[in-house]
């Protein structure tokens, strides 16, 4: 019997972990990266969306897919003319 298996055989038996754990080896690392938008506007909430859609447009692009891998990261907003928004929005993806 190799010796990976009387090591499963053993750890099985005793109960602290199952075979299929033992036998998957190491997990995966997710990928995780984050995307920026920026949207203008007179109207602040027009500007942010504007900036969130951006932003998820540069997830689709790389292969990501923004309704499920996505979550909101955060977003500034300066005004650089009286009336006139400027956000920058983050959105943070997971693969």
């Amino acid at each position: 019997m190799p010796a990976l298996r009387r090591i499963v055989a053993a750890t099985v038996l005793a109960g602290t972990v199952s075979a299929a754990v033992l036998l998957a080896g190491p997990a995966s690392a997710a990928e995780t990266k984050a995307f920026y938008g920026r949207g203008m506007n007179n109207n602040y909430f027009t500007a942010l969306s504007f900036a969130t859609n951006n932003a998820r447009s540069l997830a689709s692009a790389d292969g990501f897919d923004p309704d499920t891998q996505c979550s909101h990261g955060g977003s500034f907003t300066t005004q650089p003319w009286p009336g006139l928004y400027s956000v920058l929005a983050q959105i943070n993806c997971t693969r």
